[in-house]
């Protein structure tokens, strides 16, 4: 299975999109950060996740890697045109394909 079709089969069984439009979920490992670093603002991240199963299987499954802070925190796709698109998509053919 390649990854865009497991992204696909993944966002069709996603039982919890927590009022969010088109959803993803991101690990935030919150760090205390005087200065605006890029580098050091995008270690505090891990994801993109498509569903927060996932993500919190991987923060559970890693939890040596991160803060005893790190938390799953769900982001809306909403301002990604193609990823919206794919989220309407799937959830308007979600009973058929299932």
């Amino acid at each position: 299975m390649n990854a865009i079709t497991e992204i696909v089969n993944t966002i069709k069984s996603c039982p919890n999109v927590e009022a969010t439009r088109s959803p993803y979920w991101l690990i935030l490992d919150p760090r205390q950060n005087m200065s605006c670093d890029i580098y050091e603002l995008a270690g505090q991240i891990t994801g993109p996740f498509f569903s927060r199963e996932d993500a919190q299987l991987h923060l559970e499954s890693k939890r040596y890697r991160f803060s005893k802070r790190a938390k799953v925190f769900c982001h809306s796709g909403t301002y990604s045109y193609k990823y919206e698109q794919l989220w309407d998509e799937i959830e308007s053919k979600k009973g058929k394909l299932r």
